[in-house]
């Protein structure tokens, strides 16, 4: 009986870890949306009927050739304008439009954004229409009831019209298992048939997990929709008893590695141009018991916001897990305990957005659009990433201002095994050209010689390190200068 009672309390541990690990638990869209749906709807200062809005002036993503796709909770709309950078942006996603089991709507706080609209639409940024529901029984009854479908669709066209808006995207989850499939490929079809003979511009998305823990037909998926935006993150939250990062690039059994390369692999393949990475602008915070990478979790305390992560890494000091490619920082809470908080910084954002690049995806995204607040870090990570444009530089062709010593990036840039580094130096010097992993430790010395002025190309071979961010850097006497480049294996 003791074995038998023994045996049971196995398969219990197995089953509970398969509800954790198997992402049944709720992700950082849905309790964030329940945190705030206990306040009530604040009104608009704008016409209701949205009629002040304008349409879309032109589509900046067509000239930029990438999507940069930007959840903007109703939260963060009143504190989050003053800073969305509509350069840098092609699309924002206006969360949250609720939808119950009878497909009837419910507007955001503050609806109709209508300055957000405006300034969107004549700077060429698409304007979205996010549709939520966390509630896996009432999302059934949407998918599969006859009237109820048919009552939301006419809802999400009339809300399109009426303020103007260039698509949809769906955020359902919880789905029952039985409608991760051909039930919810066949909704997203008929929606975006039922949207487009009225509206062909309109784009239609779904926010899908990173990782298919059952029964999502995620090929099918891709399919049915103009996009799917993958949610890159809940790799670790609330339910872990380990702390660790949210999105990590490698390291355990689920990455962002593991999720582009194996989860989406068939789509990844043959429609990559409908498929953005989102990634997070939020990180994780716990009361540990040691200092350490993966310590056991006391207590999980918030998410937290890279607005704050950002200057408290400064002061408490920022460290670099190698085998996530992600940063953190730490701090004693008392003789026994610890706090950690995980997070995304530029660095560790620009590794993900190097392999969506390197896939060829439509582009990248982010949870949420007003998590970095004033900070310009991130926007700068995604302006370099995907506005700088691409210079004979960066082809490997020198050109540069006889005035001036120059570090020209990498090319090409992610690479395995071989990238080439090329610098111009303009008077006779001592120049060295080395190699960092991202925590500073010294790789590999290239160049430790006398060199007269000129051109200068070498060739980086990676060898056996192994994926992630590097920095390589150029001295002389009087000039330093460094640069990222980031190894995909």
């Amino acid at each position: 009986m003791a074995g038998m009672e023994k045996y049971l309390s196995i398969v219990m541990v197995i089953v509970l870890n398969i509800l954790v690990c198997g992402q049944e638990y709720k992700s950082i869209h849905a309790m964030e949306y329940e945190e705030h749906s206990r306040f009530s709807k604040e009104p608009s200062e704008f016409d209701i009927e949205g009629r002040d809005i304008i349409p879309l002036q032109f589509d900046k993503s067509k000239k930029v050739g990438a999507s940069v796709f930007g959840y903007l909770p109703d939260w963060e709309y009143q504190t989050a304008k003053a800073y969305l950078r509509y350069d840098i942006l092609t699309h924002i996603a206006a969360f949250d439009f609720t939808v119950n089991e009878s497909g009837v709507l419910s507007n955001p706080s503050y609806w109709p954004w209508t300055d957000v609209i405006n300034t969107a639409h004549t700077n060429g940024v698409k304007v979205i229409l996010t549709v939520v529901n966390f509630t896996g029984s009432e999302i059934h009854t949407i998918l599969t009831n006859p009237s109820v479908k048919q009552t939301f669709f006419n809802n999400v066209l009339s809300r399109m019209q009426q303020y103007s808006l260039d698509g949809i995207n769906i955020d359902f989850e919880s789905l029952l298992t039985s409608d991760r499939g051909d039930v919810i490929n066949g909704f997203m079809t008929d929606l975006s048939t039922f949207i487009k003979a009225t509206v062909p511009t309109a784009e239609i998305s779904f926010a899908g997990p990173a990782v298919n823990w059952s029964s999502w037909k995620l090929q099918g998926l891709v399919d049915a929709c103009d996009y799917v935006f993958i949610m890159g993150y809940d790799f670790y939250g609330s339910w872990s008893t380990n702390s660790g990062p949210s999105a990590p690039y490698l390291g355990g059994s689920y990455n962002i590695y593991n999720t582009v390369n194996t989860q989406y692999a068939s789509p990844t393949s043959t429609m990559p141009h409908k498929l953005i990475l989102g990634v997070p602008y939020f990180g994780c915070k716990w009361l540990t018991r040691t200092n350490g990478i993966n310590s056991s979790v006391i207590q999980y305390v918030s998410s937290t916001r890279f607005t704050t992560d950002q200057p408290n890494s400064q002061t408490y000091g920022l460290l670099w897990a190698t085998n996530y490619q992600v940063p953190w920082y730490r701090w004693q809470n008392n003789d026994t305990s610890w706090y950690q908080v995980w997070f995304d910084n530029d660095s560790s954002l620009g590794v993900k957005y190097g392999l969506a690049q390197s896939k060829n995806y439509k582009g990248v995204g982010m949870w949420a659009l007003g998590y970095d607040k004033g900070r310009n870090e991130l926007w700068n990570e995604l302006y370099r990433r995907f506005y700088t444009p691409v210079t004979s530089v960066e082809k490997g062709e020198l050109e540069i201002n006889n005035q001036e010593y120059g570090l020209y990036q990498n090319y090409p840039n992610p690479f395995n095994p071989e990238t080439r580094i090329s610098y111009t130096i303009i008077k006779e010097s001592n120049v060295k050209l080395r190699i960092y992993d991202i925590a500073g430790r010294l790789i590999e010395t290239i160049v430790n010689e006398r060199q007269i002025p000129g051109k200068y190309n070498k060739v980086f071979n990676s060898g056996d390190l192994p994926s992630g961010l590097y920095i390589y850097q150029l001295t002389t006497e009087s000039y330093s200068s460094q640069k990222k480049m980031l190894i995909l294996k």
